[in-house]
């Protein structure tokens, strides 16, 4: 299975996009499932907020994990660096935006607008789309 399949189906089985892009890696970067879902819990929806886009947080710790220091801890903060910035240019003109809100169309930390959002428009719904994006951009560029 594809990891942006695997993706979008454990985001469908309930998880966060910053859990659903994590772990759909999280084996082959030697961590465990528990760990890379208590990790990424707090970045979905935008970090609560409608910041920056769950699956994107999701996506830089996988690149985070995917990059092995080997003794120069300088050089591998540069890698990340070039991924992270790499991926996020990617998964920006694939979305058309880094920020949640703006994704969305709407601020998912605003309680009274999210009483007014049709069911077809709430997270839950649209997001397997940006989850399954992220996924993708990320098995091309590190696997």
């Amino acid at each position: 299975m594809k990891k942006a399949d695997k993706a979008e189906e454990l985001f469908k089985s309930g998880l966060n996009c910053a859990q659903s892009v994590i772990l759909a890696f999280a084996g082959d970067l030697g961590v465990d499932a528990e760990t890379s879902k208590r990790i990424a819990r707090g970045f979905g929806s935008g970090m609560a907020t409608g910041d920056t886009c769950g699956a994107v947080s999701g996506g830089i710790m996988a690149i985070s994990l995917f990059v092995i220091d080997e003794g120069d801890a300088g050089a591998a903060k540069k890698k990340t660096y070039e991924l992270a910035r790499e991926f996020k240019k990617r998964f920006s003109e694939e979305a058309g935006s880094l920020m949640c809100r703006n994704i969305l169309g709407y601020d998912v930390n605003d309680p009274e607008s999210m009483k007014s959002i049709p069911a077809d428009k709430l997270p839950r719904v649209v997001c397997g789309r940006y989850v399954n994006i992220a996924a993708g951009i990320l098995e091309d560029m590190l696997m």
